[in-house]
């Protein structure tokens, strides 16, 4: 198993972050492994169809999400390219902000575990473009919801 971890300071509160996590839509903007993602439902979760590039090649697969109690979410491929992978993205209140952290866990096959310190690098490069467009989109998101009341 290879498990990358990143966290980031988000300047909005809580419910924006949670608000703006809670559109599984928006993996596609933030999350540069996907380029497409297509929601529909599962009995145990939200179900999503996901599509991109990983290390240049594309993919697709299919996901179960979990909405946790944080605000955050926890998404599991049921079936891919890969034997398994997880993504848990949990959000934490902080003087200042918001804490986002995600880790994501890849059960790589047998023929990549030789490139797995490139690989191990590669996606942690991945999760801090990820959390940074997180971190753009949920302060965007905060600064609309506080226009808006203004404008009430």
């Amino acid at each position: 198993m290879t498990t990358v971890s990143r966290r980031v300071l988000i300047s909005a509160p809580r419910d924006s972050v949670r608000r703006y996590l809670s559109d599984l839509r928006e993996i596609a903007n933030y999350d540069p492994k996907v380029e497409e993602i297509v929601l529909g439902e599962a009995p145990d979760g939200a179900g999503a169809t996901a599509s991109g590039r990983f290390l240049g090649l594309p993919w697709s697969g299919t996901f179960r999400f979990e909405a946790s109690p944080d605000g955050g979410y926890r998404g599991v491929m049921v079936s891919g390219p890969l034997r398994g992978m997880e993504s848990r993205v949990a959000v934490r209140s902080v003087v200042g902000g918001t804490v986002v952290e995600n880790v994501e866990t890849y059960d790589l096959p047998f023929l990549l575990k030789p490139l797995s310190l490139f690989l191990r690098a590669w996606l942690a490069s991945a999760l801090e473009s990820k959390l940074g467009a997180v971190k753009e989109g949920a302060e965007a998101l905060n600064r609309r919801l506080q226009l808006q009341s203004l404008d009430v």
